[in-house]
């Protein structure tokens, strides 16, 4: 996060979009080079045939999800929709409301995905967890988008 960008509220077109733009940019270079690069190495060759989507659904904001759509490794569509089921996204992946702040004050995406606390709701599990650390790291990048979540 850089100092100019603007705090913009949780699950809000413009929050989307600021969303899409983090995931596509990926991590700041002192992340990466905090990281082996086979780790970065690996999650570049699964993001760049990841074509998916997935709904991320806040359980305290009942229809109000975010919709990602990735095509060939790029986020190409970031939307705000109503109905999680209904969105109709490969996968589905919920937390309680305050998950969300953790991750917007700075948790662990990974900790929060496999301790559950972001919780896979539908979708293949063997799919899903081929690009568990491309979903991961996409986490990271959303929940450093400097958000207003009440």
């Amino acid at each position: 996060m850089t100092t100019t960008e603007a705090t913009l509220d949780f699950l809000t077109p413009e929050w989307a979009a600021a969303a899409r733009d983090a995931v596509n940019r990926g991590p700041a270079e002192e992340l990466k080079e905090s990281k082996l690069p086979t780790y970065w190495e690996w999650i570049d060759n699964a993001r760049a045939r990841y074509s998916s989507s997935w709904a991320l659904a806040d359980l305290g904001r009942p229809g109000e999800t975010l919709l990602l759509e990735w095509s060939e490794g790029q986020c190409v569509r970031a939307t705000v929709v109503g109905d999680a089921e209904a969105a109709g996204a490969t996968y589905l992946l919920t937390a309680k409301h305050d998950v969300w702040r953790q991750l917007f004050d700075g948790a662990d995406a990974g900790r929060l995905l496999m301790c559950r606390d972001i919780e896979l709701r539908r979708g293949n599990v063997l799919q899903f967890y081929r690009a568990v650390y491309f979903v991961v790291e996409s986490l990271a990048e959303l929940g450093r988008v400097p958000t207003r979540i009440s």
